[in-house]
């Protein structure tokens, strides 16, 4: 293959794999999770330019020419993927994750996406004179025609480190796939102030909450497990997580392909604003990713809100006990989710 073709990939040695390593031990991933590290651009001005953006306002896309990641499927997005993003010259400035990932034609892309990508005056009319240009650019490099109609692959990331950057999220409440500094806290706290006035719970049912969710980030492993959380104004303000580790007693027969949701909470300012469904959506968008048959979650009689979610979801109500999990004897429900038969998928 030729090597003028693997545009903007950066070799996984040295400062790159050091960066890696570094942000897998302070979020709990494992250093041996696939990754990928590459830098925005053709020249170091705008590869400086874009991964600013990225670390210090508003860009959270990027757009890929579909003929090129098909030549180089080694630089192509990857759904749910990690990337370490680097300056023209190798430099490692930021960890992102891939949350969403399309192929279109590029005279369909739409303003929303114009605007998340964060570049120029954000609107739709720039996005397309610049990316246009681009792309007209990198098919005269490599003898290709350009068209209008020519199929592009449109990316939405999330930052995940710096964690000071990752926190200081712009653009409002937004979710960020995996762990943050104080989310293990912030978790916990969330649920004592909820179900503490709600249902009596006290210090028993927060030191359990803090004690499994830290277990469960100790062990965390992204091609099991998956954490996202709600991310406004520098702090942690609601949660989901996927256990995939296969414990429950009632499934563990059956525990390859069955996971749990678990820790989902929301804060009670941000409540109303579809925060809630966007959490159990891409919670469930990873459970079907990750292909599994069943899908699991606990919880208390009379959340009638977050039972309509569930509801959307996919979830049905299978048991209903009284039980003493939580210190004191309560009403609990046990939904599931399972897949359906492969033929009927579409």
């Amino acid at each position: 293959m030729s090597e003028t073709i693997v545009e903007n990939l950066v070799p996984k040695a040295g400062a790159v794999s050091a960066f890696w390593e570094t942000f897998c031990r302070a979020a709990g991933v494992p250093p041996h999770t696939p990754y990928q590290a590459w830098y925005f651009g053709d020249s170091p001005t705008m590869a400086h330019e874009l991964v600013e953006l990225v670390l210090n306002g508003p860009k959270r896309a990027t757009a890929s020419s579909g003929w090129m990641n098909e030549t180089v499927p080694e630089a192509a997005p990857v759904p749910d993927g990690y990337s370490v993003v680097t300056e023209h010259d190798g430099t490692p400035r930021a960890v992102i994750r891939t949350v969403w990932l399309e192929v279109r034609p590029l005279a369909d892309v739409d303003p929303q996406f114009a605007w998340d990508e964060g570049e120029g005056d954000r609107t739709l009319r720039d996005w397309m004179d610049a990316h246009e240009r681009w792309f007209k650019r990198e098919c005269e490099r490599h003898g290709r025609a350009f068209f209008a109609t020519l199929p592009v692959a449109l990316e939405r990331f999330e930052l995940l480190y710096p964690f000071d950057r990752a926190l200081a999220v712009p653009d409002g409440p937004r979710i960020v796939p995996g762990y943050l500094p104080g989310a293990i806290g912030a978790i916990a706290i969330l649920h004592a102030s909820y179900y503490g006035p709600q249902y009596g719970l006290g210090a028993f049912f927060e030191a359990k909450v803090a004690s499994e969710l830290g277990e469960f980030v100790a062990r965390f492993d992204p091609a099991r497990d998956g954490m996202w959380l709600i991310v406004d104004q520098g702090r942690v303000a609601g949660s989901i997580g996927v256990d995939g580790s296969g414990d429950d007693s009632v499934n563990a027969s059956r525990a390859r392909g069955v996971a749990q949701v678990r820790w989902f909470i929301l804060d009670d300012a941000l409540r109303g604003r579809g925060l809630g469904r966007r959490l159990v959506d891409a919670a469930m968008a990873y459970c079907r990713h990750l292909d599994l048959q069943l899908v699991y979650l606990d919880t208390l009689a009379g959340l009638d809100a977050a039972r309509a979610l569930y509801e959307r979801a996919g979830f049905r109500l299978v048991r209903e006990i009284d039980a003493q999990t939580w210190g004191r004897t309560m009403r609990e429900q046990r939904f599931e989710w399972t897949a359906p038969p492969r033929e009927s998928r579409s």
